[in-house]
């Protein structure tokens, strides 16, 4: 049997013509064929009410966060500034809903890109709301070359997850403007940018469940690069065992 992944989706607020003036609720092509090309069965879990997380949850083998909107700054205890993207607090709390159940049931979570920031968020954590709130100097994080291309180096831990994956460095492609600023108890960093931001974090010995998350978007490197397809390995690895 294959392991059974959900996947987070998105709604379109407004209808579009391609759709016929309907709202749709929907995930990018990327995940899914990431996810069946690792021989998983992707499921995507449109936006509901919080109480219907731990169902969800129970009908699945592990969790993939998808990437989408901005964070609503109000879950960190912020204003919004007046650089920050549209916010969907409905997903924001349903996700987070995700997390919390995922964790109890020990139900292993990939989080790529806004998944990252919103485990970090939903585990007690903060976010920089722009790139312009962040003092040191920085690269390009929101890349202008083709996406399915890395664009900037990180640094890997050595004693991490994704060191078993990766060497030491690793040129992936970057899409955000939003940054991980406080790391959330029971997660740790395990790669950074050249430019000290954080790229990817793993869950802690205290953490209930696998966790890697990421900043950039493996998916869109999916056919290109086999490190990368060992990353969606190790996460359908680990969601098997919750056959």
């Amino acid at each position: 049997m294959k392991p059974v992944i959900g996947i987070t989706g998105n709604r379109l607020v407004k209808g579009v013509d391609t759709f016929y003036g309907h709202r749709v609720t929907y995930t990018q092509q990327h995940y899914v064929d990431a996810i069946q090309g690792t021989g998983g069965l992707p499921v995507v879990l449109p936006i509901d009410k919080p109480a219907a997380a731990a169902q969800a949850i129970s009908l699945i083998d592990g969790l993939l966060l998808t990437g989408g909107q901005d964070i609503s700054p109000h879950l960190y205890l912020e204003e919004p500034n007046p650089e920050i993207g549209a916010y969907s607090p409905q997903r924001d709390h349903f996700e987070m809903a995700l997390v919390h159940a995922a964790l109890e049931a020990g139900k292993p979570i990939f989080a790529i890109c806004r998944g990252l920031q919103l485990v970090n968020v939903a585990l007690g954590g903060s976010l920089y709301q722009d790139v312009n709130y962040v003092k040191q100097p920085l690269v390009q994080h929101l890349q202008h070359v083709d996406e399915t291309l890395g664009s900037h180096t990180i640094n890997i831990e050595k004693d991490s997850q994704l060191n078993q994956l990766f060497s030491d460095k690793k040129v992936v492609n970057s899409l955000h403007h939003q940054f991980i600023k406080t790391v959330a108890d029971k997660l740790v960093v395990s790669a950074r940018t050249t430019d000290g931001m954080i790229e990817a974090m793993e869950g802690s010995r205290e953490l209930a469940s696998w966790f890697i998350g990421v900043q950039w978007h493996p998916e869109m490197m999916f056919q290109r690069d086999p490190e990368t397809q060992k990353l969606f390995q190790i996460f359908l690895q680990a969601a098997q065992k919750h056959e």
